[in-house]
């Protein structure tokens, strides 16, 4: 294996916990849940802490294949680095959403059930 596919392997490696959990959690949501008034909300913030993962992956992905272009070809590092640690930001920001939602429709669905 030549220096590359192990970096892509490691940074996948070490995004797979947390996209196993977020996927888990979204089928969890999904199939054993019934319907209940914070369901759907719960759903969109587990939609959306998934896809802030994939998104994560992505981009880190990117930042992989940049710095060994950039260590084969000898060249510096241009604004790509800038744009990457700005969607990174924008991805947390997504994420933090999809957490609250999760929270929100979790705390909808308890208080539901416990009025008389």
């Amino acid at each position: 294996m030549d220096a590359l596919s192990i970096q892509i392997l490691t940074v996948a490696a070490y995004h797979l916990p947390h996209l196993l959990a977020c996927a888990i959690a979204l089928a969890l949501l999904w199939m054993w849940t019934q319907s209940s008034p914070g369901r759907v909300v719960a759903l969109w913030g587990a939609g959306l802490l998934l896809g802030s993962a994939l998104l994560q992956l992505t981009l880190s992905l990117v930042q992989t294949l940049h710095i060994h272009r950039m260590a084969e070809s000898g060249s510096a590092p241009g604004s790509i680095f800038a744009i990457i640690s700005a969607a990174n930001l924008l991805i947390g920001v997504i994420a933090s959403v999809g957490l609250v939602l999760l929270a929100w429709g979790a705390s909808k669905a308890m208080r539901a059930r416990n009025v008389p």
